[in-house]
């Protein structure tokens, strides 16, 4: 499946001019509705949506634009479930309607939720290529937070891979691009974590605070969990037991109700272990086991390392020696795995790293040579120009070519020096309006207008000014011509 996954973006399908058309007007008029629901605030609103309602809206949708977004809430709602075999199914529907629109926000959301389904089945190498796929087509619609949210989510498969570096690299990448309300918290509580990872907990502490955004769980308990951990697990690391309790009874409750997988086995791990050490072994075995109960849905190597930990120094701490080595072994095997996996992502990182560093470098030799040969280009038209310019001034001078002549010469100099004016101009145009086809229009229309009458006005001129120049030249070659030929019989006569 991966093989095929990886190819689908290399399709070409093909569209005619009515499509086409189509497709421009809606990527006109829509653009600013597809921007205006950032990605985790489409994932944020889906929240307690069943998955048979998101399923039937997207069978209903006969608009590619509808059946995309219903696409997008269900691949964010699988992705929420710990359903990634299911967010895989989805996102390539959701890439097969946004294929044939062009859009490149719709095809950017598609690859982002491919990308998504490959972090939680720990396939750093697919994740990492969608993922980038994904930025490119934000990147050339000019989707700033979309932009964002990749290196955000490209952050959280660096930080899975056990690399600190990384993950702080591309969350600095993500602030730089735009966070988006519901990314804000999120960015936040990675950077906590990171740097808690770093030892630093007076940073941790200060970027936990500010990934507490979600005052009550609302729409979005995953979030609302999360970040009430991040403060719990942040406050338990600088030894502040008290002050993180609350947090992580708050996150357990979110998440226990909300049944949402990832944040109840992170939370649970982490309060039991602080319940342990306040001597309250038997409350601890129970979200010990909560914790572990969670791990049927998302049975990764990470998660499993931290519920049967929690889950045999509970027994431990209960005197329940014989269970306590039997998960103990359990958590060594698992912790093995987890090594194995984050040892290959790594070397995937670095891989694909050094492949997208390759990309690049292909990639500015390529602009380099194309503008070298524009550069040639240029230079050829700007020399057909002041050739045929010479050539003009010369013609004038010369008895041998007529008005006519001069005229049609006069018209084809000139109009190419004006479309070799439009030649250079229109690159500017496109970075100043950032390739708007409406844009483009207008300001093209406002440079024809200026150019058409200084065109025609110039054509009048240089005309009759060359023309004129040539009646002077033919009349004066005329009056000699004559004053030979009226010179001659004098001679004969003379002679």
């Amino acid at each position: 499946m991966p093989m095929n996954v990886c190819m689908l973006h290399q399709r070409t399908i093909s569209r005619g001019l009515i499509f086409r058309t189509l497709a421009v007007v809606v990527a006109l008029v829509g653009i600013g509705q597809l921007r205006a629901q950032p990605l985790d605030t489409l994932a944020a609103r889906m929240r307690g949506i069943p998955v048979d309602s998101l399923i039937a809206r997207e069978a209903a949708a006969t608009d590619p634009r509808v059946k995309c977004a219903a696409i997008a809430r269900l691949v964010s709602q699988y992705l929420f479930l710990g359903r990634p075999e299911d967010c895989m199914k989805a996102a390539i529907r959701g890439l097969e309607a946004a294929e044939p629109t062009g859009n490149d926000t719709l095809i950017g959301r598609a690859h982002f939720g491919i990308g998504g389904a490959f972090t939680q089945l720990n396939e750093v190498n697919g994740a990492l290529k969608h993922f980038n796929i994904a930025f490119e087509r934000f990147q050339h619609a000019g989707d700033s937070l979309g932009m964002g949210a990749v290196c955000k989510e490209t952050a959280i498969v660096y930080q899975r891979a056990g690399d600190t570096e990384g993950t702080l690299r591309y969350m600095r990448k993500a602030q730089a691009y735009g966070l988006s309300e519901g990314i804000y918290g999120r960015s936040m509580s990675i950077l906590a974590r990171c740097h808690m990872e770093r030892g630093d907990l007076d940073s941790a502490l200060y970027y936990a605070r500010k990934a507490d955004v979600l005052k009550v769980p609302g729409n979005d308990p995953y979030g609302y969990a999360n970040f009430q951990l991040t403060l719990a697990v942040v406050h338990a690391a600088r030894g502040e037991n008290d002050l993180a309790e609350p947090y992580f009874k708050r996150a357990l409750a979110v998440a226990d109700s909300a049944e949402v997988p990832e944040p109840l086995i992170n939370a649970a791990a982490g309060y039991a272990k602080l319940l342990i050490g306040q001597g309250r072994g038997s409350e601890a075995l129970v979200w010990a086991r909560k914790g572990f109960g969670s791990t049927e849905h998302l049975r990764q190597p990470g998660f499993l390392v931290k519920s049967t930990t929690a889950l045999s120094d509970a027994f431990g701490a209960n005197g329940m020696t014989d269970s306590a080595l039997v998960y103990s072994k359990l958590a060594h095997a698992w912790r093995d795995s987890l090594t194995a996996l984050q040892n290959r992502s790594q070397l995937q990182n670095q891989l694909f790293t050094q492949e997208l560093k390759d990309r690049e470098e292909a990639k500015l030799r390529a602009e380099e040579l194309a503008a070298r040969s524009h550069n040639i280009q240029f230079g050829i038209i700007a020399l057909i120009v002041i050739t045929l310019g010479i050539f003009l001034l010369i013609f004038s001078r010369t008895a041998v070519v007529g008005a006519k002549a001069i005229k049609n010469l006069s018209l084809i100099a000139l109009l190419l020096f004006f479309e070799f004016i439009n030649l250079l101009v229109h690159p500017v145009l496109g970075e100043i309006t950032h390739h708007s086809p409406l844009l483009m229009l207008l300001c093209m229309a406002a440079i024809a207008g200026l150019l058409i009458p200084l065109h025609h006005r110039m054509e009048k001129l240089i005309t009759n000014m060359l023309v004129s120049k040539n009646n002077r030249v033919r009349l004066e070659a005329a009056r000699r011509t004559i004053e030979e030929l009226e010179a001659r019989p004098t001679d004969t006569n003379a002679s």
